[in-house]
């Protein structure tokens, strides 16, 4: 049986659970009328935009599907900004939320209260000696990967150009060299905060360790704002991008298969992404490609050693096969594509799978994709290596030990009249596939129509969160939709 159930797939659709309320009005205190005028920040330390202020509109989520706006945005520089935001929203009872690249699925990173904007905190200092790095909250993965491959180190992390290090960080994150190298939130030092009291503080193994250990995964936006991190960083160098693509009309069940049984054997080095596209009949692209790095940075990787770990899917049909030796930053960068430039609609849900698919599942869910009313893109993203090595209890990230792979459904579009028939098309590929997989969901492709959504994301590990939250957040304040409960 699933662990979860999933909305119907004729339930009404709505852009986020938080998009129907106005901006708040604040509660006056003290005989004050306007208590945004109270909102001060000094100039050394952020500054305040309103609605129809320069630059409002572009901190609006980049899921054209959510639209909530927020009363007001306190745009910080500074740890003492953030608090003294934070600490004005405790004063007339604002809800607020933490905003860094914007790119939560279902636009929690904005709230009809006051947004916590930390984009413009994006410092970068590099200790080499130490192969550490400091990264202000508002730094983006691709300014990230510049300025470490600069002096030839990487952060393993996501490959989409201008989501966040910090959301990308609280919630796990995994990328293409996350086998080698572990998850993002696996190399997380120290992380500096501001609190629900407005107080700053750190999070590392020695200080508020419990904290520190539900930072490393347990979603952002909960016990806190994060202002800084301080990361391990991994020399690297040379590494081989591939892909691998079939004729379109060459489709195998077989594919899946050897895809699965190459993820549970593949050595730390090789990452790789299955992609099965379909929809209104037909399964319309199936590919594979991926990222192989020696196995340490002085070292060249071999192109006759990866065809030969690939030789299995390779023996399938006829596939293309185009292995690329360059740089670290090259491969980066490919991955990343055009690197999200514009706000689109979309819709995602994830599962996990803890084990290989029988021939019965693959069966499933390819009939699910080629029976899907919209052209709808399915990736599978391989776990195993360093970051299965990690205990599943060892940091709030669950999704460790046995899990073979992160399964993404994504849809995307371009107006406003087909997000409900997108919407209810992924949501009928998600429901296909209940039967199947036992539930467990990505925190960092959030999901707003999920009823269990703590248990999904968490699994064994929501009652020390709700610990930890009940320690350093005990009246709730950082709520939002999908925050994680007190308690009861």
């Amino acid at each position: 049986m699933p662990l979860l159930s999933a909305l119907p797939a004729d339930a009404p659709v709505l852009p986020s659970l938080q998009s129907d309320a106005p901006p708040q009005t604040p509660v006056a205190v003290a005989g004050i009328s306007d208590p945004l005028a109270e909102l001060v920040i000094p100039a050394a330390d952020g500054n305040v935009l309103r609605p129809g202020d320069p630059g409002f509109n572009d901190l609006l989520p980049f899921n054209l599907r959510t639209t909530s706006r927020p009363m007001a945005i306190a745009q910080c520089l500074t740890a003492n900004g953030v608090s003294l935001a934070v600490q004005w929203a405790r004063r007339y009872q604002i809800a607020l939320c933490a905003h860094a690249g914007g790119h939560c699925y279902e636009g929690f990173s904005s709230c009809p209260g006051l947004m916590i904007d930390v984009r413009k905190m994006n410092g970068i200092t590099i200790d080499a000696a130490s192969q550490t790095a400091r990264l202000g909250a508002g730094c983006l993965l691709g300014d990230v990967a510049v300025a470490l491959f600069a002096q030839n180190f990487a952060l393993p992390a996501g490959s989409c150009r201008p989501v966040g290090i910090a959301g990308l960080t609280l919630g796990g994150g995994h990328g293409l060299s996350s086998r080698k190298f572990g998850l993002t939130c696996d190399n997380l030092i120290s992380a500096h905060l501001v609190d629900a009291d407005g107080n700053e503080l750190d999070a590392n193994a020695n200080e508020n360790p419990d904290l520190f250990w539900a930072l490393r995964g347990g979603g952002g936006g909960n016990f806190g704002i994060v202002t800084e991190f301080t990361f391990q960083i991994h020399p690297v160098d040379r590494v081989i991008e591939f892909s691998i693509a079939w004729p379109d009309d060459s489709f195998r069940t077989s594919t899946i298969r050897t895809w699965q049984s190459l993820a549970q054997s593949a050595p730390d080095e090789l990452s790789f992404l299955l992609h099965v596209n379909g929809g209104q009949g037909q399964i319309s692209h199936i590919g594979c490609n991926g990222m192989y790095l020696p196995r340490d940075a002085s070292e060249t990787p071999s192109v006759d050693d990866l065809r030969t770990l690939l030789a299995p899917l390779l023996s399938l049909g006829n596939p293309s096969f185009t292995p690329k030796e360059i740089s670290y930053l090259d491969a980066v960068k490919i991955f990343a594509g055009d690197g999200d430039p514009n706000r689109v609609y979309f819709k995602a849900k994830s599962d996990y799978s803890v084990e290989a698919w029988s021939d019965e599942t693959i069966h499933a869910f390819t009939s699910a994709v080629r029976s899907s009313s919209s052209p709808i893109a399915t990736i599978f993203e391989a776990y195993g290596g360093s970051i299965n090595r990690v205990g599943e209890a060892d940091t709030a990230f669950p999704h460790r030990g046995n899990t073979l792979f992160c399964l993404q459904y994504y849809l995307q579009w371009s107006s406003s009249s087909s997000t409900n028939r997108n919407v209810a098309a992924i949501r009928a590929l998600y429901d296909a596939m209940r039967p199947y997989l036992p539930g467990y969901s990505y925190v960092n492709y959030i999901d707003a129509d999920l009823q269990d959504y703590a248990q999904a994301y968490y699994k064994d590990n929501l009652p020390r969160l709700q610990a930890v939250k009940q320690q350093y957040d005990p009246d709730n304040f950082f709520h939002f939709a999908q925050s994680v409960p007190l308690p009861v």
